[in-house]
């Protein structure tokens, strides 16, 4: 987990992206969802999303709480 945690922060833009890229998805998404009717992402994707979204807002917390 620290490799992991390391390797995200060593690229400069790697954790915005790994933060807001799945929720633009999300956001795009519920827009298909609400005008189309249709799925954009199955449900294996949208797992490894939140999966990602989940791991990224705990570093985050982590971080936060470590500055504190």
């Amino acid at each position: 987990m620290q490799n992991l945690e390391e390797f995200i922060y060593s690229v400069k833009y790697l954790p915005a992206i790994l933060y807001f890229g799945p929720v633009g998805l999300f956001g795009y998404d519920i827009y298909c969802n609400v005008t189309n009717e249709t799925e954009f992402l199955n449900v294996y994707t949208e797992t490894t999303l939140i999966t990602i979204f989940c791991l990224i807002t705990f570093l985050g917390v982590k971080k936060y709480q470590k500055k504190s």
